[in-house]
């Protein structure tokens, strides 16, 4: 499943005349009950089910955006949508700056895998500047869905694949703590096998602790260095490196980023994330 597929036209909203963050938690509960998925369940449950989430930490992600979720028993699938407010609201983000875009996911309470592939795919999505302010300048809920479709269309477009071994191993190196946390949500919201993080030094550390290199390097090293390992299914490699460009910009032009990507001929058992 992907973020096309229940992104639904009927559960975005545009200029919203919200003020506070009850209001808007409110809007939203209003807004995802016009999906036939919730027809059983009572609007004040979803939206005492979404303040029960937000009282275990906020949802707000920073740079205008939040993603107020929740999950309910009994649902078949989830509802996802958008409501972008008029103006922007205090809803105690991680940079403690205002928001006005704040998609939203109700999913059922038995998917939390699949419930996290939607928020960090949605969380990735936006992640692009160019998006937020696209959606921003939206005036109607059928501009921002068809916005936000092409945008899904074009991330989940996939090339034709060359023949050979079934499965990649990519290692991505990663020296930047922002774009580590960016990275790490395109394997939540993708499909690999399973991703794992790796702790790692740079050579120079261990160096620089040696006497005869002593004074080479000072206080210049770079102490957060990530490696994340995944195993990848061959026919989602293009996407996924598609997707991992995606938030990091241009892997050329990168210093702080490198990917690469290993053939593997035999891999046997799996893992359950």
């Amino acid at each position: 499943m992907s973020l096309i597929d229940v992104l639904n036209e009927n559960n975005i909203a545009v200029n919203l005349p919200v003020k506070s963050k009850k209001e808007l938690i409110n809007t939203i509960a209003q807004l995802a009950c016009k999906s036939p998925v919730l027809k059983d369940i009572d609007c004040k449950t979803v939206e005492s089910t979404l303040w029960e989430r937000e009282e275990l930490a906020s949802t707000g992600l920073g740079s205008g955006v939040a993603i107020p979720h929740c999950r309910l028993p009994g649902l078949s699938t989830f509802v996802v949508g958008v409501a972008i407010t008029k103006k922007s609201i205090d809803f105690d983000a991680i940079d403690n700056e205002k928001v006005n875009i704040f998609p939203f996911v109700i999913g059922p309470e038995e998917n939390p895998k699949e419930h996290l592939k939607v928020l960090s795919g949605m969380a990735r999505l936006l992640r692009n500047p160019e998006t937020r302010n696209a959606m921003r300048k939206a005036r109607t809920a059928e501009d921002l869905f068809e916005l936000l479709k092409g945008l899904l269309e074009d991330v989940s477009s996939v090339a034709p694949q060359p023949v050979g071994p079934a499965m990649r191993m990519l290692h991505v190196f990663v020296r930047d703590e922002e774009i580590f946390n960016d990275v790490l949500q395109v394997f939540a919201s993708g499909e690999p096998i399973g991703a794992m993080v790796l702790e790692a030094h740079e050579s120079t550390e261990y160096l620089s602790g040696m006497p005869i290199f002593a004074g080479f390097w000072n206080n210049d090293l770079n102490t957060f260095n990530r490696i994340i390992i995944a195993v990848v299914k061959e026919n989602l490699l293009n996407q996924t490196l598609r997707s991992i460009e995606y938030v990091c910009g241009d892997l050329r032009k990168q210093t702080d980023v490198m990917v690469t990507v290993t053939d593997l001929h035999h891999a046997l058992g799996s893992l359950d994330f």
